[in-house]
């Protein structure tokens, strides 16, 4: 059963048709320097980004923690970013047609993230849209990102992160240098930081551009940089892997 989401709504049917309407986009794909994580640049095309910015626009988006918690934000606390989430199965499957060819064909137990020792395949992206918005001074703590367990075996590995906005100052996606990465998985502590990372923190640097998707294993140790002007907006989702059996 998935979590309770966070201030839900529905995408419009107009919206969900116009995302899939061609097959007009371009994507190219780039590693992240020092960290496993992978940029589809045009994941996107200029017209999906505004269908989405049109879509957002009339939708409220609800404070959360510096967690990303809606419950441990108290009224009258400094907001750290603002949520919404849509869930929608066709929006997955569209998503999961375009990554499909850009994502490792298996995860097995030497793979940089928490496999439970076992062998995986992508087989789905996960129908749950988390839309996050930072506006001026929003962030969000050095964290790792959690895996769902699906009630039919599948659980999710990689997260999805696809920007829709960046008129900002800051706001970049930082991955954080990780001082457990020689302990065994079952032997670390994946809590939150109770700080923002200082400078020498940082291993490397996404800046991102509308229409971008960003891929990293969940377990990866990363932040979203304090927002000094203007927003960022992005969607977050995951790919669901499902057990492959042995023989």
């Amino acid at each position: 059963m998935l979590v309770l989401p966070v201030n839900p709504f529905e995408l419009s049917e107009e919206a969900l048709s116009r995302i899939s309407a061609d097959d007009s986009w371009a994507p190219i794909a780039s590693k992240v320097p020092h960290v496993d994580a992978r940029v589809i640049r045009h994941f996107l095309t200029p017209a999906e980004v505004e269908v989405f910015a049109t879509e957002l626009a009339a939708r409220r988006f609800a404070p959360v923690g510096r967690d990303g918690i809606a419950e441990n934000y108290a009224e009258g606390e400094p907001v750290a970013h603002r949520r919404a989430t849509a869930d929608s199965e066709s929006l997955a499957a569209e998503f999961y047609r375009r990554l499909r060819t850009f994502l490792p064909s298996g995860v097995g137990s030497n793979a940089p993230t928490d496999s439970d020792g076992r062998s995986w395949k992508p087989s789905a992206v996960n129908p749950r849209m988390r839309f996050i918005t930072y506006e001026r001074g929003g962030f969000l703590v050095p964290h790792y990102d959690s895996p769902y367990f699906a009630p039919d075996g599948r659980r999710t590995l990689l997260t999805v992160v696809v920007y829709l906005s960046c008129d900002a100052v800051g706001g970049e996606t930082r991955f954080i240098a990780d001082q457990q990465n020689d302990l065994p998985f079952v032997q670390r502590d994946f809590s939150d930081w109770s700080r923002l990372a200082e400078p020498e923190d940082v291993v490397s640097t996404h800046r991102p551009e509308p229409g971008d998707v960003l891929l990293f294993w969940h377990r990866t140790l990363h932040d979203s940089a304090p927002i000094l002007q203007g927003a960022k907006t992005i969607l977050r989702t995951d790919v669901l892997y499902e057990p492959v059996e042995p023989g």
